[in-house]
Protein backbone atom coordinates (compact mmCIF):
# COMPACT_ATOMS: atom_id res chain seq x y z
CA UNK A 1 0.00 0.00 0.00
CA UNK A 2 1.24 3.34 -1.08
CA UNK A 3 0.30 6.91 -2.08
CA UNK A 4 1.36 7.53 -5.20
CA UNK A 5 -0.03 10.87 -5.77
CA UNK A 6 -1.27 13.99 -3.37
CA UNK A 7 -3.39 16.82 -4.59
CA UNK A 8 -3.63 19.71 -2.94
CA UNK A 9 -6.00 22.82 -3.79
CA UNK A 10 -6.77 25.76 -1.51
CA UNK A 11 -5.10 24.31 1.62
CA UNK A 12 -3.05 26.55 3.69
CA UNK A 13 -0.16 28.35 1.12
CA UNK A 14 -1.26 25.38 -1.65
CA UNK A 15 -2.65 26.97 -4.22
CA UNK A 16 -2.67 24.42 -6.14
CA UNK A 17 0.32 21.18 -5.49
CA UNK A 18 0.14 17.26 -7.20
CA UNK A 19 3.08 15.64 -5.70
CA UNK A 20 4.17 12.29 -7.63
CA UNK A 21 5.05 10.16 -4.66
CA UNK A 22 6.90 6.67 -4.83
CA UNK A 23 7.76 3.94 -2.77
CA UNK A 24 10.47 4.03 -0.13
CA UNK A 25 12.12 7.27 1.76
CA UNK A 26 10.10 9.70 0.32
CA UNK A 27 11.58 13.67 2.01
CA UNK A 28 10.32 16.71 1.70
CA UNK A 29 13.29 19.63 2.48
CA UNK A 30 13.26 23.58 2.32
CA UNK A 31 13.42 26.30 3.98
CA UNK A 32 11.64 26.93 7.45
CA UNK A 33 8.59 27.93 6.79
CA UNK A 34 8.26 27.31 3.73
CA UNK A 35 5.28 24.69 4.25
CA UNK A 36 6.71 21.18 4.42
CA UNK A 37 4.96 20.42 7.43
CA UNK A 38 1.97 21.43 6.13
CA UNK A 39 1.96 19.22 3.11
CA UNK A 40 2.29 16.33 5.60
CA UNK A 41 -0.38 17.92 7.56
CA UNK A 42 -3.04 17.52 4.48
CA UNK A 43 -2.64 13.83 4.49
CA UNK A 44 -3.99 13.61 8.35
CA UNK A 45 -7.00 16.26 7.10
CA UNK A 46 -7.68 14.00 4.05
CA UNK A 47 -8.32 10.71 5.84
CA UNK A 48 -10.82 12.57 8.25
CA UNK A 49 -8.46 15.15 10.59
CA UNK A 50 -8.94 18.50 12.02
CA UNK A 51 -9.47 21.48 9.50
CA UNK A 52 -8.88 24.93 11.00
CA UNK A 53 -10.13 27.99 9.40
CA UNK A 54 -6.41 28.84 9.12
CA UNK A 55 -6.00 26.17 6.93
CA UNK A 56 -7.99 27.37 4.43
CA UNK A 57 -6.10 29.22 1.66
CA UNK A 58 -6.43 33.11 0.09
CA UNK A 59 -8.01 31.39 -3.46
CA UNK A 60 -10.94 29.83 -3.06
CA UNK A 61 -13.74 29.17 -0.47
CA UNK A 62 -13.33 25.50 -0.42
CA UNK A 63 -10.30 23.05 0.64
CA UNK A 64 -10.05 20.27 -1.79
CA UNK A 65 -7.32 17.35 -0.65
CA UNK A 66 -7.25 14.47 -2.71
CA UNK A 67 -5.01 11.20 -2.93
CA UNK A 68 -4.22 7.98 -5.25
CA UNK A 69 -3.31 5.10 -3.22
CA UNK A 70 -2.33 1.91 -4.84
CA UNK A 71 -3.69 -1.11 -2.54
CA UNK A 72 -4.37 -4.86 -3.24
CA UNK A 73 -8.23 -5.25 -3.94
CA UNK A 74 -7.94 -8.60 -1.04
CA UNK A 75 -6.21 -6.14 1.58
CA UNK A 76 -8.32 -6.20 4.94
CA UNK A 77 -8.31 -2.13 4.32
CA UNK A 78 -10.98 -2.38 2.10
CA UNK A 79 -13.38 -4.13 4.72
CA UNK A 80 -15.14 -0.42 6.07
CA UNK A 81 -15.83 0.54 2.18
CA UNK A 82 -17.23 -2.56 0.71
CA UNK A 83 -19.77 -1.98 3.92
CA UNK A 84 -21.04 1.13 1.89
CA UNK A 85 -20.70 -0.61 -1.64
CA UNK A 86 -17.06 1.03 -2.68
CA UNK A 87 -15.50 -1.84 -4.82
CA UNK A 88 -11.85 -2.85 -4.36
CA UNK A 89 -9.53 -2.47 -7.27
CA UNK A 90 -5.90 -1.80 -7.02
CA UNK A 91 -6.23 1.66 -6.63
CA UNK A 92 -8.09 3.53 -4.11
CA UNK A 93 -8.95 7.23 -4.94
CA UNK A 94 -9.79 9.54 -1.71
CA UNK A 95 -11.00 12.81 -2.08
CA UNK A 96 -11.97 15.57 0.65
CA UNK A 97 -13.54 19.03 0.04
CA UNK A 98 -14.65 21.19 2.88
CA UNK A 99 -16.01 24.45 2.48
CA UNK A 100 -15.39 27.38 4.66
CA UNK A 101 -19.04 26.88 6.79
CA UNK A 102 -17.46 23.54 7.55
CA UNK A 103 -19.85 21.21 5.07
CA UNK A 104 -16.99 18.44 4.21
CA UNK A 105 -18.07 15.97 1.55
CA UNK A 106 -15.42 12.59 1.33
CA UNK A 107 -14.99 10.57 -1.45
CA UNK A 108 -13.82 7.02 -2.57
CA UNK A 109 -13.66 5.86 -6.02
CA UNK A 110 -16.00 8.88 -6.88
CA UNK A 111 -18.88 8.20 -4.75
CA UNK A 112 -19.67 10.00 -1.55
CA UNK A 113 -18.95 8.31 1.75
CA UNK A 114 -19.60 8.51 5.25
CA UNK A 115 -16.51 10.46 7.05
CA UNK A 116 -16.54 7.78 9.49
CA UNK A 117 -15.34 5.06 7.21
CA UNK A 118 -13.06 7.57 6.18
CA UNK A 119 -11.76 8.21 9.77
CA UNK A 120 -11.82 4.26 10.19
CA UNK A 121 -9.29 3.46 6.87
CA UNK A 122 -6.75 6.09 7.95
CA UNK A 123 -6.88 4.45 10.97
CA UNK A 124 -5.55 1.64 9.63
CA UNK A 125 -3.28 2.59 7.36
CA UNK A 126 -1.54 6.18 8.52
CA UNK A 127 0.93 6.40 11.57
CA UNK A 128 1.80 9.56 11.38
CA UNK A 129 3.86 11.70 14.06
CA UNK A 130 3.76 15.63 13.90
CA UNK A 131 4.73 18.54 15.96
CA UNK A 132 1.32 19.59 16.99
CA UNK A 133 -0.46 15.78 17.00
CA UNK A 134 -0.51 12.38 16.81
CA UNK A 135 -2.57 10.10 14.96
CA UNK A 136 -2.77 6.51 16.56
CA UNK A 137 1.07 6.05 17.41
CA UNK A 138 0.60 5.95 21.18
CA UNK A 139 -3.07 4.99 22.10
CA UNK A 140 -3.43 2.24 24.50
CA UNK A 141 -4.44 -0.41 21.73
CA UNK A 142 -1.19 0.69 19.07
CA UNK A 143 1.11 0.08 22.44
CA UNK A 144 -0.37 -3.12 22.97
CA UNK A 145 -0.96 -4.18 19.04
CA UNK A 146 2.86 -3.60 19.04
CA UNK A 147 4.26 -5.01 22.15
CA UNK A 148 2.00 -8.17 21.41
CA UNK A 149 3.96 -8.27 17.88
CA UNK A 150 7.16 -7.63 19.13
CA UNK A 151 7.00 -10.76 21.27
CA UNK A 152 5.23 -12.57 18.72
CA UNK A 153 2.37 -13.43 21.18
CA UNK A 154 -0.32 -13.36 18.71
CA UNK A 155 -1.11 -17.16 18.73
CA UNK A 156 -2.21 -16.03 22.61
CA UNK A 157 -3.88 -12.96 22.18
CA UNK A 158 -5.84 -15.31 19.29
CA UNK A 159 -6.58 -17.79 22.41
CA UNK A 160 -7.78 -15.08 25.03
CA UNK A 161 -9.95 -13.20 22.40
CA UNK A 162 -11.69 -16.40 21.50
CA UNK A 163 -12.25 -17.01 25.17
CA UNK A 164 -13.77 -13.39 25.72
CA UNK A 165 -15.97 -14.40 23.54
CA UNK A 166 -17.05 -17.43 23.98
CA UNK A 167 -17.77 -16.57 28.22
CA UNK A 168 -19.21 -13.27 27.01
CA UNK A 169 -22.11 -15.39 24.89
CA UNK A 170 -22.56 -17.87 27.78
CA UNK A 171 -22.65 -14.58 29.82
CA UNK A 172 -25.56 -13.16 27.92
CA UNK A 173 -27.33 -16.20 27.28
CA UNK A 174 -27.55 -16.98 31.28
CA UNK A 175 -28.35 -13.40 32.14
CA UNK A 176 -31.35 -13.34 29.85
CA UNK A 177 -32.62 -16.70 31.21
CA UNK A 178 -32.31 -14.66 34.65
CA UNK A 179 -34.24 -12.53 33.79
CA UNK A 180 -36.79 -14.32 31.85
CA UNK A 181 -37.29 -16.67 34.38
CA UNK A 182 -39.03 -14.15 36.02
CA UNK A 183 -41.04 -12.69 33.97
CA UNK A 184 -44.25 -15.05 33.57
CA UNK A 185 -45.95 -12.59 30.93
CA UNK A 186 -43.01 -13.40 28.19
CA UNK A 187 -43.76 -17.31 29.16
CA UNK A 188 -47.11 -16.43 28.78
CA UNK A 189 -46.38 -14.63 25.57
CA UNK A 190 -44.36 -17.49 23.96
CA UNK A 191 -46.89 -19.73 25.20
CA UNK A 192 -50.20 -18.12 23.18
CA UNK A 193 -47.88 -17.48 20.05
CA UNK A 194 -46.99 -21.19 19.83
CA UNK A 195 -50.65 -22.45 20.66
CA UNK A 196 -51.41 -19.63 17.32
CA UNK A 197 -49.08 -21.51 15.37
CA UNK A 198 -49.92 -24.76 16.14
CA UNK A 199 -54.27 -24.27 15.77
CA UNK A 200 -52.83 -23.54 12.40
CA UNK A 201 -52.14 -27.27 11.48
CA UNK A 202 -49.49 -26.28 9.20
CA UNK A 203 -47.64 -29.15 7.19
CA UNK A 204 -44.70 -28.97 5.24
CA UNK A 205 -45.05 -28.26 1.63
CA UNK A 206 -48.68 -27.55 2.06
CA UNK A 207 -48.66 -24.07 0.63
CA UNK A 208 -47.51 -25.14 -2.96
CA UNK A 209 -49.95 -27.87 -3.12
CA UNK A 210 -52.69 -24.87 -2.22
CA UNK A 211 -51.18 -22.57 -4.37
CA UNK A 212 -51.54 -25.32 -7.53
CA UNK A 213 -55.21 -26.51 -5.92
CA UNK A 214 -56.01 -23.19 -6.36
CA UNK A 215 -55.15 -22.21 -9.68
CA UNK A 216 -56.66 -25.77 -11.03
CA UNK A 217 -60.60 -24.61 -9.09
CA UNK A 218 -60.10 -20.54 -10.39
CA UNK A 219 -60.05 -22.07 -14.11
CA UNK A 220 -63.11 -24.17 -13.10
CA UNK A 221 -65.13 -23.35 -16.10
CA UNK A 222 -62.10 -23.24 -18.63
CA UNK A 223 -61.67 -27.01 -17.38
CA UNK A 224 -65.25 -28.12 -17.37
CA UNK A 225 -66.04 -27.19 -21.21
CA UNK A 226 -62.27 -28.71 -22.51
CA UNK A 227 -62.78 -31.80 -20.03
CA UNK A 228 -66.49 -31.74 -21.75
CA UNK A 229 -65.32 -31.05 -25.16
CA UNK A 230 -62.56 -33.70 -25.11
CA UNK A 231 -64.86 -36.42 -23.62
CA UNK A 232 -67.86 -35.79 -26.48
CA UNK A 233 -65.16 -35.97 -29.32
CA UNK A 234 -63.83 -39.64 -27.45
CA UNK A 235 -67.44 -40.60 -27.27
CA UNK A 236 -69.81 -39.33 -29.76
CA UNK A 237 -72.25 -38.80 -26.88
CA UNK A 238 -74.48 -41.28 -29.05
CA UNK A 239 -74.40 -39.48 -32.66
CA UNK A 240 -71.91 -42.25 -33.42
CA UNK A 241 -69.54 -39.08 -34.46
CA UNK A 242 -66.81 -39.76 -31.88
CA UNK A 243 -63.39 -40.50 -32.25
CA UNK A 244 -63.85 -44.15 -30.81
CA UNK A 245 -66.94 -44.87 -33.35
CA UNK A 246 -64.47 -43.72 -36.15
CA UNK A 247 -61.48 -46.21 -34.99
CA UNK A 248 -64.07 -49.07 -34.41
CA UNK A 249 -65.23 -48.80 -37.95
CA UNK A 250 -61.96 -48.56 -39.24
CA UNK A 251 -60.94 -51.70 -36.93
CA UNK A 252 -63.65 -53.32 -38.88
CA UNK A 253 -62.35 -52.44 -42.51
CA UNK A 254 -58.73 -53.66 -41.99
CA UNK A 255 -60.31 -56.94 -40.67
CA UNK A 256 -62.40 -57.71 -43.86
CA UNK A 257 -59.48 -56.63 -45.41
CA UNK A 258 -56.96 -58.93 -43.40
CA UNK A 259 -59.39 -62.12 -44.07
CA UNK A 260 -58.31 -61.64 -47.61
CA UNK A 261 -54.78 -60.98 -47.35
CA UNK A 262 -53.12 -62.46 -44.15
CA UNK A 263 -50.11 -59.39 -44.10
CA UNK A 264 -52.27 -56.80 -43.27
CA UNK A 265 -52.98 -58.78 -39.44
CA UNK A 266 -50.41 -56.79 -38.21
CA UNK A 267 -51.89 -53.81 -38.82
CA UNK A 268 -55.02 -54.87 -37.52
CA UNK A 269 -53.53 -55.72 -34.57
CA UNK A 270 -51.97 -52.27 -33.89
CA UNK A 271 -55.46 -50.38 -35.03
CA UNK A 272 -57.14 -52.53 -32.36
CA UNK A 273 -54.84 -51.74 -29.81
CA UNK A 274 -55.39 -48.07 -30.55
CA UNK A 275 -58.85 -48.38 -29.99
CA UNK A 276 -57.71 -50.05 -26.57
CA UNK A 277 -56.17 -47.43 -25.93
CA UNK A 278 -58.75 -44.46 -26.57
CA UNK A 279 -60.99 -46.42 -24.84
CA UNK A 280 -58.82 -46.62 -21.49
CA UNK A 281 -58.37 -42.50 -21.57
CA UNK A 282 -61.97 -42.23 -22.52
CA UNK A 283 -62.41 -43.98 -19.28
CA UNK A 284 -59.67 -41.65 -17.50
CA UNK A 285 -61.50 -38.13 -18.92
CA UNK A 286 -64.80 -39.44 -17.27
CA UNK A 287 -63.84 -40.03 -14.05
CA UNK A 288 -61.86 -36.71 -14.17
CA UNK A 289 -65.29 -34.99 -14.64
CA UNK A 290 -66.81 -36.32 -12.08
CA UNK A 291 -64.53 -35.51 -9.38
CA UNK A 292 -64.01 -32.18 -10.66
CA UNK A 293 -64.89 -30.35 -7.63
CA UNK A 294 -66.39 -26.52 -8.62
CA UNK A 295 -68.02 -26.07 -5.73
CA UNK A 296 -67.46 -21.98 -4.50
CA UNK A 297 -67.43 -22.96 -1.37
CA UNK A 298 -64.55 -25.19 -1.62
CA UNK A 299 -62.58 -22.48 -3.67
CA UNK A 300 -63.58 -20.19 -0.43
CA UNK A 301 -62.25 -22.33 2.06
CA UNK A 302 -59.33 -22.77 0.02
CA UNK A 303 -58.80 -19.26 -0.53
CA UNK A 304 -59.21 -18.75 3.32
CA UNK A 305 -56.43 -20.95 3.89
CA UNK A 306 -53.76 -19.98 1.34
CA UNK A 307 -54.39 -16.07 3.77
CA UNK A 308 -53.82 -17.67 6.57
CA UNK A 309 -50.65 -19.22 5.46
CA UNK A 310 -49.79 -15.89 3.69
CA UNK A 311 -49.77 -13.63 6.71
CA UNK A 312 -47.99 -16.58 8.86
CA UNK A 313 -45.43 -16.17 6.28
CA UNK A 314 -44.77 -12.50 6.36
CA UNK A 315 -44.46 -12.77 9.89
CA UNK A 316 -42.20 -15.62 10.50
CA UNK A 317 -41.25 -16.56 7.05
CA UNK A 318 -40.29 -16.05 4.56
CA UNK A 319 -41.24 -19.82 3.64
CA UNK A 320 -43.48 -21.69 5.26
CA UNK A 321 -40.32 -24.40 6.52
CA UNK A 322 -39.11 -21.13 8.06
CA UNK A 323 -41.93 -20.76 10.25
CA UNK A 324 -42.04 -24.42 10.88
CA UNK A 325 -38.46 -23.55 11.90
CA UNK A 326 -39.67 -21.09 14.14
CA UNK A 327 -42.43 -22.67 15.78
CA UNK A 328 -39.88 -25.60 16.50
CA UNK A 329 -37.74 -23.27 17.93
CA UNK A 330 -40.55 -21.55 20.21
CA UNK A 331 -41.50 -25.31 21.43
CA UNK A 332 -38.22 -25.35 22.48
CA UNK A 333 -37.49 -21.90 24.24
CA UNK A 334 -40.67 -22.61 26.23
CA UNK A 335 -39.59 -26.23 27.32
CA UNK A 336 -36.45 -24.24 28.79
CA UNK A 337 -38.75 -21.85 30.30
CA UNK A 338 -40.28 -24.12 31.50
CA UNK A 339 -37.68 -25.36 33.07
CA UNK A 340 -35.87 -22.84 33.25
CA UNK A 341 -34.39 -23.46 37.29
CA UNK A 342 -32.37 -26.71 35.68
CA UNK A 343 -31.45 -24.60 32.73
CA UNK A 344 -30.38 -21.48 34.51
CA UNK A 345 -28.30 -23.82 36.53
CA UNK A 346 -26.54 -25.63 33.62
CA UNK A 347 -25.54 -22.39 31.65
CA UNK A 348 -24.15 -21.06 35.02
CA UNK A 349 -22.28 -24.24 35.32
CA UNK A 350 -20.47 -23.59 31.78
CA UNK A 351 -20.31 -19.72 32.32
CA UNK A 352 -17.88 -20.58 35.97
CA UNK A 353 -16.29 -23.29 33.18
CA UNK A 354 -15.75 -20.36 30.53
CA UNK A 355 -14.72 -17.55 33.35
CA UNK A 356 -11.84 -19.99 34.44
CA UNK A 357 -10.67 -20.45 30.64
CA UNK A 358 -10.92 -16.91 30.11
CA UNK A 359 -9.17 -16.43 33.34
CA UNK A 360 -6.27 -18.96 32.34
CA UNK A 361 -5.80 -17.40 29.17
CA UNK A 362 -5.17 -14.25 30.68
CA UNK A 363 -2.76 -14.85 33.21
CA UNK A 364 -1.07 -17.14 30.46
CA UNK A 365 -0.41 -13.87 27.96
CA UNK A 366 0.05 -11.70 31.15
CA UNK A 367 2.89 -13.65 32.01
CA UNK A 368 4.04 -13.74 28.38
CA UNK A 369 3.71 -10.05 28.54
CA UNK A 370 5.53 -9.42 31.66
CA UNK A 371 8.78 -11.26 30.64
CA UNK A 372 8.98 -9.16 27.57
CA UNK A 373 8.48 -5.38 29.54
CA UNK A 374 12.09 -5.03 30.72
CA UNK A 375 13.44 -6.36 27.05
CA UNK A 376 11.40 -4.10 24.65
CA UNK A 377 11.81 -1.20 27.08
CA UNK A 378 16.03 -1.78 27.02
CA UNK A 379 15.57 -2.08 23.05
CA UNK A 380 13.63 0.84 22.70
CA UNK A 381 16.04 2.80 24.89
CA UNK A 382 19.34 1.85 23.03
CA UNK A 383 17.51 3.04 19.89
CA UNK A 384 16.72 6.64 20.94
CA UNK A 385 19.80 7.28 22.95
CA UNK A 386 21.63 6.08 19.12
CA UNK A 387 19.60 8.98 17.93
CA UNK A 388 20.76 12.52 20.49
CA UNK A 389 18.86 11.57 23.20
CA UNK A 390 21.84 10.13 25.17
CA UNK A 391 19.68 10.23 29.12
CA UNK A 392 16.96 9.01 27.23
CA UNK A 393 15.26 6.29 28.98
CA UNK A 394 11.82 4.16 27.64
CA UNK A 395 9.89 2.24 30.12
CA UNK A 396 6.79 -0.27 29.41
CA UNK A 397 4.76 0.07 32.07
CA UNK A 398 1.61 -2.80 33.10
CA UNK A 399 -1.07 -2.29 34.80
CA UNK A 400 -3.81 -4.89 35.49
CA UNK A 401 -7.36 -4.27 34.48
CA UNK A 402 -10.68 -6.23 33.76
CA UNK A 403 -10.77 -9.11 31.69
CA UNK A 404 -11.31 -8.02 28.19
CA UNK A 405 -10.88 -9.84 24.79
CA UNK A 406 -7.18 -8.17 25.12
CA UNK A 407 -6.27 -9.55 28.30
CA UNK A 408 -5.77 -7.82 31.65
CA UNK A 409 -2.89 -5.46 30.99
CA UNK A 410 -3.24 -2.16 30.29
CA UNK A 411 0.46 -0.85 28.60
CA UNK A 412 1.77 2.44 28.17
CA UNK A 413 4.95 4.09 27.08
CA UNK A 414 6.68 5.67 30.17
CA UNK A 415 9.34 7.97 28.90
CA UNK A 416 11.98 10.43 30.50
CA UNK A 417 15.10 12.71 28.66
CA UNK A 418 17.05 13.00 31.62
CA UNK A 419 18.70 11.02 34.14
CA UNK A 420 17.50 10.94 37.56
CA UNK A 421 13.90 12.45 36.28
CA UNK A 422 10.71 10.14 36.75
CA UNK A 423 9.36 8.53 33.84
CA UNK A 424 6.18 9.73 32.75
CA UNK A 425 3.79 8.56 30.08
CA UNK A 426 5.47 9.67 26.79
CA UNK A 427 2.79 11.66 24.91
CA UNK A 428 2.88 14.20 27.96
CA UNK A 429 6.26 15.00 28.49
CA UNK A 430 8.15 14.39 24.98
CA UNK A 431 8.80 17.01 22.24
CA UNK A 432 7.66 16.98 18.73
CA UNK A 433 11.03 15.32 17.74
CA UNK A 434 11.37 12.93 20.70
CA UNK A 435 7.90 11.60 19.87
CA UNK A 436 9.01 11.08 16.24
CA UNK A 437 12.28 9.49 17.26
CA UNK A 438 10.26 7.23 19.22
CA UNK A 439 8.05 6.05 16.84
CA UNK A 440 10.70 5.06 14.53
CA UNK A 441 12.62 3.21 17.20
CA UNK A 442 9.12 1.60 17.47
CA UNK A 443 9.01 0.81 13.67
CA UNK A 444 12.23 -0.75 13.16
CA UNK A 445 12.27 -2.91 16.77
CA UNK A 446 9.77 -5.46 15.69
CA UNK A 447 7.43 -6.41 13.08
CA UNK A 448 5.08 -3.63 11.96
CA UNK A 449 2.38 -3.65 10.17
CA UNK A 450 2.37 -4.83 6.30
CA UNK A 451 0.64 -2.00 4.95
CA UNK A 452 1.03 1.10 7.28
CA UNK A 453 2.14 4.66 5.88
CA UNK A 454 5.11 6.45 7.98
CA UNK A 455 4.87 9.82 8.35
CA UNK A 456 7.41 11.61 10.07
CA UNK A 457 7.37 15.44 10.96
CA UNK A 458 10.67 17.15 12.21
CA UNK A 459 11.68 13.80 13.05
CA UNK A 460 15.68 15.35 13.15
CA UNK A 461 14.99 18.84 14.75
CA UNK A 462 18.13 19.52 16.41
CA UNK A 463 19.97 16.52 15.26
CA UNK A 464 23.41 16.47 13.85
CA UNK A 465 26.78 14.32 12.92
CA UNK A 466 26.14 10.53 14.02
CA UNK A 467 22.58 10.69 15.49
CA UNK A 468 21.43 12.20 12.25
CA UNK A 469 23.37 9.59 10.48
CA UNK A 470 21.64 6.62 12.55
CA UNK A 471 18.13 8.17 11.96
CA UNK A 472 19.01 8.66 8.20
CA UNK A 473 20.09 4.48 8.54
CA UNK A 474 16.66 3.61 10.21
CA UNK A 475 14.20 6.00 7.77
CA UNK A 476 15.94 4.18 5.20
CA UNK A 477 15.95 0.92 6.39
CA UNK A 478 11.89 1.15 7.30
CA UNK A 479 11.54 2.45 3.54
CA UNK A 480 12.93 -1.26 2.14
CA UNK A 481 9.40 -2.61 3.39
CA UNK A 482 7.20 0.58 3.87
CA UNK A 483 6.20 4.41 2.27
CA UNK A 484 7.78 6.65 4.86
CA UNK A 485 7.24 10.44 4.76
CA UNK A 486 9.61 12.49 6.26
CA UNK A 487 10.49 16.35 6.49
CA UNK A 488 13.80 16.64 7.05
CA UNK A 489 16.41 19.22 8.15
CA UNK A 490 19.47 17.12 8.09
CA UNK A 491 21.39 16.07 4.75
CA UNK A 492 22.55 13.34 5.40
CA UNK A 493 18.80 11.72 5.77
CA UNK A 494 17.87 13.63 2.49
CA UNK A 495 21.18 12.16 0.65
CA UNK A 496 19.40 8.62 1.59
CA UNK A 497 16.00 9.18 0.50
CA UNK A 498 14.26 7.16 -2.27
CA UNK A 499 12.43 10.31 -3.67
CA UNK A 500 13.46 14.14 -2.56
CA UNK A 501 11.49 16.97 -3.19
CA UNK A 502 11.64 20.49 -1.98
CA UNK A 503 9.15 22.70 -0.71
CA UNK A 504 9.68 26.52 -1.51
CA UNK A 505 7.75 29.75 -1.56
CA UNK A 506 7.31 32.52 -4.37
CA UNK A 507 4.99 35.58 -4.70
CA UNK A 508 2.23 35.39 -7.33
CA UNK A 509 0.12 38.42 -7.41
CA UNK A 510 1.02 39.56 -4.20
CA UNK A 511 0.35 36.76 -2.38
CA UNK A 512 2.43 34.20 -1.16
CA UNK A 513 2.28 30.15 -2.21
CA UNK A 514 4.08 26.95 -1.92
CA UNK A 515 5.12 24.82 -4.44
CA UNK A 516 6.98 21.34 -4.52
CA UNK A 517 9.20 20.20 -7.07
CA UNK A 518 10.59 16.88 -7.31
CA UNK A 519 14.32 17.05 -7.09
CA UNK A 520 16.94 14.79 -9.37
CA UNK A 521 20.76 14.92 -10.56
CA UNK A 522 21.51 18.81 -10.22
CA UNK A 523 18.79 20.16 -8.75
CA UNK A 524 19.12 17.34 -5.82
CA UNK A 525 22.31 17.71 -5.41
CA UNK A 526 22.13 21.76 -5.20
CA UNK A 527 19.57 21.42 -2.37
CA UNK A 528 21.88 18.86 -0.30
CA UNK A 529 24.33 21.53 -0.46
CA UNK A 530 22.14 23.95 0.48
CA UNK A 531 20.86 21.61 3.69
CA UNK A 532 24.83 20.66 4.18
CA UNK A 533 26.40 24.24 4.48
CA UNK A 534 23.68 26.85 3.29
CA UNK A 535 25.68 27.38 0.84
CA UNK A 536 25.07 26.09 -3.11
CA UNK A 537 29.18 26.85 -4.43
CA UNK A 538 31.03 24.06 -6.13
CA UNK A 539 32.84 22.35 -3.24
CA UNK A 540 29.44 22.30 -1.18
CA UNK A 541 28.03 20.90 -4.36
CA UNK A 542 31.24 18.41 -4.28
CA UNK A 543 30.35 17.16 -1.06
CA UNK A 544 26.90 16.85 -1.27
CA UNK A 545 27.19 14.22 -4.41
CA UNK A 546 29.66 12.45 -2.15
CA UNK A 547 26.66 11.88 0.50
CA UNK A 548 24.46 11.31 -2.31
CA UNK A 549 26.60 8.49 -3.65
CA UNK A 550 27.64 7.61 -0.02
CA UNK A 551 23.27 6.72 0.29
CA UNK A 552 22.74 5.15 -2.85
CA UNK A 553 25.81 2.70 -1.80
CA UNK A 554 23.93 1.98 1.74
CA UNK A 555 20.65 1.45 0.59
Amino acid sequence: MMITELTLENFALFRKARVQLGPGLNVLSGESGSGKSLALESIVALFGGRLSQERFGAWQDRVRLRAVLELDPADPLWQPLLGVGVEPDSVLIVERVTARDGHTIYRAQGQPVPTQVVRQFGEGVLQYVGQNQLLRTFSPAFIRDWFDHYGALSPLVEETRCAYRDFMEIHREAEQMQERAADLPYLEEKRALRDELKALKLSPGEDEALTAELTRLRAGRTLLETGQALYARLDGLGTGDGLLADVDAVLKLAEALARYDRSLEDSVEEIRIAAQSLGEVRREVSGWLDQLDLDPQTLERLEVRADQLSRVKRRFGPDLSDVLGFLEALERDIERLENWDWELRRLRHQEDAARERLQDCCDRLSQARQRLLAQAGEELTQRIREMEMPTGQITIERQEGPASEFGIDILDILFTSGAGQVPKPLSKVASGGELARVALALAVSGPTQANALYVFDEIDQGLGGASAGRVAELLQRLGQTHQVLVVSHQAVVAARAHHHFRVYKRTDQDRVMALVEPLAGETRSVEVARMLSGSQDAVAILHAEQLLAEGLTDD
